[in-house]
């Protein structure tokens, strides 16, 4: 079940990126995440110069809240399209909890236009 959601969000992503490609105002902040059974997204992996790994997020910490939200719940699918995403140059706060940190940190970042590439087949 779990390789059927990661292939869900390859596929999602991949619709995402060239929808992205083509709009000047649609913005991300670069995170590839992984939803846990009880709505809170782990980083998997970061586009690399994105907002969130300018910001210090890393792979493997776990998104709680996003501007203020929790994550605890909600519905996968619409975070990354409604919460996550918006328009380029748009804040969004992340709460994150990062293993062996006590306390939750907090970052604040800016939506970019992200151009996301595939690699070319040889």
């Amino acid at each position: 079940m779990k390789t059927v959601l990661v292939m869900l969000f390859v596929a999602m992503m991949a619709l995402s990126a060239a929808a992205a490609n083509g709009e000047k105002n649609f913005g991300g902040v670069g995170i590839d995440g992984v939803a846990a059974p009880d709505g809170q997204i782990t980083v998997r992996q970061l586009v690399a110069g994105g907002p969130a790994h300018v910001a210090g997020i890393k792979v493997g910490d776990v998104i709680t809240h996003i501007d203020g939200k929790p994550t605890r719940g909600s519905d996968f699918r619409q975070m990354v399209h409604k919460r996550l995403r918006g328009r380029a140059g748009t804040p969004v706060v992340l709460k994150v909890r990062r293993e062996g940190v006590e306390k939750p940190l907090t970052f604040t970042m800016q939506r970019q236009q992200l151009v996301v590439t595939t690699p070319k087949e040889k």
